[in-house]
């Protein structure tokens, strides 16, 4: 069975051999107000997308919506989990034309056409980024990542402190989870695609919850705090530049 990867999200990198590698693609949508896109993306697209994975051309589909965040730029991320090698199939408009074929066939140009002139009338491309995993902790071994609810926290780390960053980071959880607490996973991911100092974020850590009253109770409980000394010295390396809650809505392999 074909390993399944995060996101939000949220994701998982594999080293199948010394060249390829489990990368991850995210796509983040806005849904346009007054149609039915997002029900779209769970029909139309999604079954596309089994179609590709069927056919060879990634291992995965993932689908997530945004929680309680209706002033933001995007409502859904969508993460596919790809090898490189098969990455390298769509770089090109003949590589493209071959996966759409097998994967479904009879679409024709003109339907392909007229398919996106529809598609775009109801959604914007917010962004795109490709990611790869650094790091995860799963509270015990029950748990399964990606679960159902993510609070991802997108970061800025400054140039030349990437190792540094991603240590103390992992430190953050070198004895593991609390057994008493909400939270049963963490993920760690950094950014592969884009880097210089005017880039937005290139990393980001995903809190895993198995539900969102979960996520909520632990959030009412936290009491205000001040940053230790190892804290401060993190905030020096990175900024966090942006939270928002994610809920899985299906996930394809």
């Amino acid at each position: 069975m074909k390993n399944t990867f995060l996101l939000f999200l949220f994701a998982f990198t594999i080293t199948l051999s010394a060249q390829d590698k489990v990368v991850l693609k995210q796509t983040f949508i806005k849904v346009k107000e007054g149609n039915n896109y997002a029900e779209d993306l769970k029909t139309k697209f999604g079954e596309m997308a089994q179609k590709r994975i069927d056919a060879g051309y990634q291992l995965g589909w993932h689908l997530w919506e945004v929680v309680g965040n209706p002033q933001g730029g995007f409502t859904h991320i969508i993460v596919e989990p790809m090898l490189i090698s098969q990455m390298e199939k769509e770089r090109s408009r003949e590589g493209w034309l071959k996966m759409r074929e097998e994967a479904i066939p009879g679409m024709t140009d003109s339907d392909w056409t007229t398919f996106m002139q529809g598609v775009r009338n109801k959604r914007d491309i917010f962004a795109e980024a490709i990611f790869v995993n650094v790091a995860e902790v799963k509270k015990d071994e029950s748990v399964s990542l990606p679960e159902t609810i993510g609070v991802v926290n997108w970061m800025k780390v400054k140039e030349g402190k990437f190792k540094t960053y991603e240590n103390m980071e992992k430190a953050l959880y070198t004895n593991g989870l609390d057994n008493n607490s909400l939270k049963s996973g963490w993920s760690l991911a950094r950014r592969i695609d884009k880097y210089g100092t005017d880039l937005y974020w290139n990393y980001f850590t995903v809190d895993w919850y198995s539900s969102y009253s979960d996520y909520i109770k632990a959030a009412a409980n936290i009491t205000a705090w001040d940053a230790d000394k190892n804290y401060e010295n993190m905030m020096k390396v990175r900024d966090l530049r942006e939270s928002v809650i994610i809920r899985k809505v299906m996930m394809l392999e």
